[in-house]
């Protein structure tokens, strides 16, 4: 199990590195002119929306997490956001869900209306996520990895955020939704993909069809389905993955709010001691399906709120390596985001731990481009700035 690279000279007190990360020499690009709020990552890339580029997560992502990781940040710090860059940098698949550029965008990339309008869905989506990246940071700096890795690999994309549902009945029928989402994703996407020649292929395929049929066929009594489909999560996941690993390649596996259902598991009230038991030992099954016992998982990463206890996510968070994002009193450097805030690297753990929230150039960068819509800002830029600095504690 590998452990984030140390740094050399490292700051000893929280004062130091906070005074450290004000001044990070992380690489900066902000463009747009318009500030908005909640924006996602595909919808920030199409339009004049303000976007503070953390494209070299890709890059950070890929060099520090050998096998599986674990990034947890207090919400609005980026997390979703920078899991569908990944999926978005990554994956082969169209990814038509999670792209809300208008068709008319490609022409940026000099393509003309009637060209665009033969087009078939997967090369509009191609280009639109060309259009994503196409002035990153990622591109410009790493040009061989970009040009190896995007839209080169299998990626599962599976998030938890709406499991919270009891009795256990509800709550397995919330995680195997879940995954039926991905998996009816990926029906629909397969064939799509350019080059993808596997014998077999039909048979997985069937038996992820059969068993998606299975999971809609069940109904959604909670009674019923705690009795009679209570593995029916893991038929899901493992008909998904054998389909993937089989039929396309190893994959990379990415879960969103990994801790909701764990903590809703541990903290519910449930009128039953037996179903919460039944549905903790669910949940350790399903994460040892997913990271230790999986012969076609190539990277994973999970991505929440709450570091719910290694031990609580069972024997299948063994090869799981956590990398903390937040200065400590006894700064070690070992994932801490702290190390971005020393000669920076561009790859590497100064891209992974640099990639949420925003520094202070970024900040600065946001309140000029907010001064072309919005004068009085640069009227009174120290004091706003100083207002940011003072909301969050400099």
């Amino acid at each position: 199990m590998r452990t984030p690279e140390r740094h050399t000279s490292e700051p000893q007190h929280l004062e130091e590195a906070l005074d450290l990360f004000k001044l990070s020499s992380s690489p900066v690009r902000v463009s747009g002119t318009h500030v908005g709020v909640n924006a996602k990552f595909a919808a920030v890339g199409n339009t004049d929306i303000c976007r503070v580029d953390k494209s070299l997560f890709c890059i950070g992502f890929w060099d520090e997490i050998d096998e599986s990781g674990r990034i947890c940040l207090p919400r609005r710090s980026g997390k979703t956001y920078n899991l569908i860059q990944l999926l978005l940098f990554f994956s082969m698949a169209p990814e038509e869900p999670h792209l809300d550029a208008p068709d008319i965008a490609i022409e940026e990339l000099g393509r003309s209306a009637e060209q665009i309008r033969q087009m078939d869905i997967a090369t509009k989506c191609r280009l639109k996520r060309t259009l994503l990246f196409k002035d990153s940071l990622l591109k410009e700096k790493h040009r061989a990895f970009f040009d190896e890795h995007f839209m080169k690999h299998p990626v599962i994309h599976i998030s938890f955020s709406l499991c919270k549902d009891t009795p256990a009945g509800a709550f397995l029928v919330s995680l195997c939704d879940a995954i039926a989402t991905s998996a009816g994703h990926w029906v629909e996407q397969y064939p799509l993909i350019e080059g993808v020649e596997v014998e077999n292929t039909n048979i997985y395929l069937q038996t992820l069809q059969k068993t998606l049929a299975v999971y809609k066929d069940a109904g959604y009594d909670a009674n019923e389905f705690a009795s009679k489909y209570s593995r029916l999560h893991m038929q899901l996941f493992r008909s998904l993955s054998e389909f993937v690993g089989r039929c396309v390649g190893k994959y990379i596996l990415l879960i969103d709010e990994y801790d909701i259902p764990f903590i809703h598991a541990h903290l519910e009230s449930w009128s039953d001691e037996k179903e919460k038991k039944k549905v903790q030992n669910s949940l350790k099954i399903l994460i040892q399906a997913m990271f230790k016992d999986n012969i076609y998982l190539r990277k994973g990463l999970l991505v929440g709120v709450f570091e719910v206890p290694l031990a609580e996510l069972g024997s299948g968070a063994n090869n799981i390596v956590d990398f903390p994002m937040v200065p400590f009193k006894n700064v070690t450097g070992n994932g801490s985001i702290v190390s971005a805030t020393y000669k920076h690297s561009g790859k590497g753990l100064d891209a992974l731990t640099d990639s949420f929230w925003f520094n202070t150039k970024e900040v600065e960068g946001l309140l000029e481009k907010s001064a072309i819509r919005f004068p009085q800002i640069a009227e009174h830029r120290d004091e706003v700035m100083a207002a940011i600095k003072n909301w969050y504690n400099g």
